[in-house]
């Protein structure tokens, strides 16, 4: 074993495992081999030492006094979602054909492509001569944000809460690269 460097022994040791991977293979797929069941014998369940042999049933034999109602189709009815009746069935209903339109109905700017008229929401509008929404006006007895009164500051939303002063941040030195902070966050 001497003259054997490593790389020979990594092979020896690779070909070994799989050579006991093929084996132990073998031998679990032949545990999963079922014996034909007309060749099993029952063993005795009582003392007279007789043996019972199971016998296979011979299925050819027809019966005669079978008989089958008639399927009753009930009458289809209009279904926006589809067809769910009978043997034609459909997930959706035809989808009609999409209309089309001349360049002259496309370009009348008093009437639409499908004939119903203009009206003044549907035109377009000149963007500078669009008018801003004008602003309610304050009300007199409702408190704004940042109002402030015997050292309460009012948050809408929050109503008035303690004035605590400006706020302040500072900058954490034990910072992780990824912005994760460690230790207690006071």
């Amino acid at each position: 074993m001497k003259n054997m460097n490593d790389k020979t022994k990594k092979w020896l040791t690779v070909a070994g495992g799989l050579a006991v991977s093929a084996l132990l293979i073998t031998l679990i797929t032949g545990q999963f081999r079922i014996a034909p069941i007309n060749d099993v014998e029952i063993p005795p369940q009582n003392n007279d030492g007789q043996s019972v042999v199971v016998e296979t049933l011979d299925i050819t034999e027809k019966e005669n006094d079978t008989t089958v109602p008639d399927i009753k189709v009930p009458e289809q009815s209009e279904n926006s979602n589809g067809d769910d009746i009978g043997t034609d069935q459909t997930i959706q209903p035809n989808i009609p054909e999409k209309p089309t339109y001349t360049e002259e109905e496309l370009t009348n700017q008093n009437q639409k492509p499908n004939g119903d008229p203009v009206t003044e929401n549907d035109k377009v509008q000149d963007h500078d001569k669009v008018e801003k929404p004008v602003t309610p006006p304050k009300a007199d007895n409702q408190p704004q944000s940042g109002d402030k009164s015997d050292g309460k500051i009012y948050v809408p939303g929050f109503g008035w809460i303690d004035d605590v002063g400006d706020g302040h941040g500072s900058v954490a030195e034990d910072m992780y690269e990824n912005g994760n902070k460690v230790g207690i966050m006071d």
